[in-house]
Parts: C-alpha cells; sequence; structure tokens
C-alpha cells in the first residue's frame, strides 16, 4: 500500500515540473480581404502611381530623392525637381528642400515600403514576405527614434545614404539591412547633432524672472505712466507714483497730443 502511495507521488511530483505545453494558435480566418489582390498586377495594385516608378521600384533604380513622385498628383509638391547624378552634397540639399520635415517624409516612404511589401508576395514566399515588412518595420522604428534625438537636417541626409546602401543590397536580394542601423552612418552624420536638451521648469523661471527683472530695472519713481498717456489713469499725482510725462518726448502733456515727428 506504501508503496502504491509513493509511485502516486511520484507521478504526481513529475507532472507539476514539467513545463506547461505551449499555447495553440488558432486557424488564421481570414475576411476574404487577401483575394482582392490575387491575380492583380502591381500597377492594377496602386493606380495612382505611374508604371514607370513601379516598375523602378521593382528593380531597385528607384532613387530616395524620388519620393516625392509617389504622391497623388493633388498632393504631389510643386516644386520638386529630379535629384542629380552629381555630387552627394547637392543631393544633400535637395534632401532638405523636398522633406523639410519628418513627416513630410514619412508618408511617401510608407507608400514606397507598400509596394516593396506587395512586389515581395508576388513571388508567393510568405515567410519571406513576414521577414522584408519586419524589417521594413523596423526601420521606420529606427527613423522615428532618430528623430526624436537628433536634427532633422542630419537624418534626412542619413536616411538618403541608408536607403542608397539598401537599393544594392535589394538587387543582390538582401532586403534584412533595412533592420538594422548602420553606425558609421550614424557617427558621421546623425550623433554630431543632438536636439538641444528641453529646459528645466527651474531654468525657465529664473529666465522669465530675469525678463521681469529687466522691464523693471528703474525705480517706479522714474518710470513713466503709461496708463496716463492713454487716458485711462486721470488722477495726479499718480496713485501708483510713476511720472505723469509723455512717453515720446517725457513733456508734459500726453503722448496723444505730442507733436513729436517719429
Amino acid at each position: 500500500m506504501l508503496s502504491a502511495i509513493a509511485a502516486f507521488a511520484a507521478i504526481i511530483g513529475q507532472q507539476q515540473n514539467q513545463p506547461p505545453p505551449p499555447p495553440v494558435l488558432p486557424p488564421f480566418t481570414g475576411s476574404g480581404a487577401a483575394t482582392d489582390f490575387g491575380g492583380k498586377s502591381l500597377p492594377a495594385l496602386f493606380p495612382s502611381v505611374d508604371p514607370k516608378v513601379i516598375l523602378e521600384i521593382a528593380a531597385h533604380t528607384f532613387s530616395p530623392l524620388d519620393l516625392p513622385r509617389l504622391l497623388s498628383p493633388l498632393a504631389a509638391r510643386q516644386d520638386y525637381i529630379a535629384p542629380p547624378s552629381s555630387a552627394p552634397a547637392t543631393e544633400h540639399v535637395l534632401a532638405l528642400k523636398h522633406f523639410p520635415s519628418f513627416h513630410s517624409l514619412i508618408r511617401p516612404l510608407l507608400k514606397y515600403f507598400e509596394i516593396l511589401s506587395a512586389f515581395a508576395a508576388s513571388s508567393g514566399k510568405a515567410w519571406e514576405v513576414f521577414a522584408i515588412t519586419r524589417s521594413l518595420s523596423d526601420y521606420i522604428s529606427h527613423l522615428t527614434e532618430l528623430h526624436q534625438r537628433y536634427k532633422w537636417s542630419a537624418v534626412i541626409i542619413y536616411h538618403v545614404e541608408f536607403h542608397t546602401v539598401r537599393l544594392w543590397e535589394m538587387k543582390a536580394g538582401t532586403y534584412s539591412g533595412w533592420a538594422h542601423a548602420d553606425l558609421d552612418l550614424l557617427s558621421r552624420l546623425v550623433y554630431p547633432h543632438p536636439l538641444p536638451p528641453p529646459s528645466s521648469p527651474s531654468q525657465l523661471s529664473s529666465r522669465s524672472a530675469s525678463t521681469k527683472s529687466k522691464k523693471s530695472s528703474l525705480p517706479v519713481e522714474q518710470q513713466i505712466c503709461f496708463d496716463w498717456n492713454t487716458g485711462v489713469c486721470k488722477t495726479t499725482p499718480c496713485p501708483t507714483k510713476r511720472r505723469h510725462v509723455c512717453r515720446a518726448c517725457e513733456g508734459d502733456h500726453q503722448s496723444t497730443a505730442c507733436t513729436r515727428k517719429n
């Protein structure tokens, strides 16, 4: 009897020490939306984008400075200038011109990534598509963090250089580079340009107090009563002990009656 109890206790102990079984995922049930894209060409999926642009994106010849071409005709920038194939310094100037803020870049960049993902999906390799879209998502997070910590003029130049390197990789079939920060580019282009630290409440209060002290540096008896000049203060001598003289020429008349030429 005792041996049977001991055996039962041993079985219970083994069950308690075993890790819990992994959760079982439910089967994916789509709403049928995915079938709406089946069989359609890339130009048909993006009717507002020039088919030539889609071809350039698929061939990885689409320049980072060409992103404004992905916007709809109504939203496209009127001052867009095609990037030159000359000095990088000129391209940096155009980057600042076309993308003056984070928000001006993120919209066409997301459209670019959407077209890239759709192009990858046309291969029918679901897990490769997932790996690519995850890498693109990681880059958006990376870019957002840089925008919050460094000057935008440095971040946008980093993006142009980073994107250009990715083009050469994607031509060779490698998309994972989007998920990894380029430390060399960051060290040269971004890290030297941090955003100034936000002012603390104590700094703001001391700055405000300093401003007030500058405005009231003169004794009250030497200050001009502006209310008297505008007719608000009608009691003489002044109840605030200020001078009832013209604020323009310090004559014994109000500024509204002053004949001094400015």
